[in-house]
C-alpha cells in the first residue's frame, strides 16, 4: 500500500459559505446574469470569488465576451495550465452565480478563461449492495466551523505515478488553526448514527437510501459518510464529508442526496471509475 498523503488545505469557512450556506445558480454565460448585474460587468466581477484547485485565489477579472474572461496576472497568481478548471463565483444577496471555466490560453497580461456549460456529473449505479454508514454533524459543531479557522484536507494514497495501484483510500479530515485534528470531528467520524445503502455515486456526490422514514436532526447541513466498494482484487475505502442537498420520502424509505465538499478531480475519478467498472449496471 502506498503511503497516505494529504491533498491541498481548503479553508473550511470559505467552502461552507460558497457550497452550503447559499443558493448556487450555475450559468453558461454572463448574459444569463440578472439585468442589474449586467449593467457594469467589470464592476460586478470585482466582487467575484475565484477558485483554483479547490482554493481561493486573489485576482482581478475583465470581460472579453459573454463567454470569456481575462484573469489578470499578479505576483500571487498561481501557474494555471491549459485546460485546467477555474471556478468563478459571484455572490449577490443570498444567491451565488457560479461559472465553471477552463483555461483556453495564456498571454503576458493574464489567463483567458472560457465559460463552459454547467457540469452534470455522470451518476454510476452499481449492481451490488454497498452499505453506507452515516454520521450527522451537529448544528453546534457546524457553528463552531463557522466561527473559527478550520481547514479541510482529503487524505489519500492515490498517485498518478503508480497506475497499478488498485486499493485506494480517501478520507476527509478537519484540522484546526494549530494543525491538529478537531477532537469533536474525530469523535464524530468514529461513530455512526445510521446505516443506509448506496443508490448511485458520481465525482461530485452520492445518493443513499435509508430503510425507514427518517427524522433528520434540525439544522443538519453536513453529513460524514463511510463506505467501501470491493471489486475483484481491488478495494476502495471512503470517508467523505458531504453537504445534505435534499431529502425525500419514498414509501417507507428515505432518500438522501449528498454533495461532497471536495469533488473528485477528473484524473482521480477516472481511476475510480476504471476500478468499479465491472460493478456498473
Amino acid at each position: 500500500m502506498a503511503e497516505t498523503k494529504s491533498g491541498n488545505k481548503i479553508h473550511l469557512l470559505t467552502k461552507l459559505k460558497t457550497s452550503v450556506l447559499s443558493k448556487n445558480v450555475s450559468l453558461a454565460s454572463l448574459n444569463y446574469l440578472p439585468s442589474h448585474l449586467k449593467k457594469d460587468l467589470n464592476k460586478t466581477l470585482n466582487q467575484a470569488l475565484i477558485f483554483y484547485q479547490q482554493s481561493l485565489i486573489k485576482g482581478a477579472l475583465k470581460v472579453i465576451s459573454p463567454e470569456k474572461l481575462l484573469l489578470l496576472k499578479n505576483p500571487q497568481t498561481p501557474q494555471i495550465n491549459k485546460g485546467e478548471t477555474v471556478l468563478i463565483v459571484i455572490p449577490h444577496n443570498k444567491i451565488k452565480y457560479v461559472f465553471q471555466t477552463i483555461l483556453e490560453n495564456s498571454t503576458s497580461e493574464g489567463f483567458i478563461l472560457k465559460i463552459i456549460k454547467p457540469r452534470h456529473d455522470k451518476r454510476l449505479v452499481l449492481n451490488t449492495s454497498v452499505p453506507v454508514f452515516i454520521s450527522f454533524v451537529s448544528y453546534n459543531l457546524f457553528l463552531n466551523f463557522l466561527q473559527k479557522d478550520y481547514f479541510l484536507v482529503r487524505n489519500s494514497n492515490f498517485s498518478l505515478d503508480d497506475p497499478s495501484l488498485k486499493n485506494l483510500e480517501f478520507y476527509d479530515i478537519i484540522f484546526d488553526e494549530n494543525n491538529n485534528v478537531d477532537k469533536d470531528f474525530q469523535s464524530l467520524i468514529h461513530k455512526s448514527h445510521l446505516k443506509g445503502e448506496l443508490i448511485d455515486i458520481s465525482s461530485g456526490g452520492i445518493c443513499i437510501k435509508i430503510g425507514s422514514i427518517l427524522q433528520i436532526p434540525e439544522n443538519t447541513h453536513l453529513i460524514y459518510t463511510k463506505f467501501e466498494i470491493s471489486v475483484e482484487e481491488s478495494e476502495l475505502k471512503f470517508g467523505l464529508l458531504s453537504h445534505l442537498r435534499n431529502a425525500r420520502i419514498e414509501g417507507n424509505s428515505s432518500i438522501l442526496h449528498l454533495m461532497f465538499l471536495i469533488g473528485f478531480k477528473p484524473e482521480v475519478w477516472n481511476k475510480i471509475e476504471e476500478i468499479i467498472k465491472p460493478l456498473i449496471s
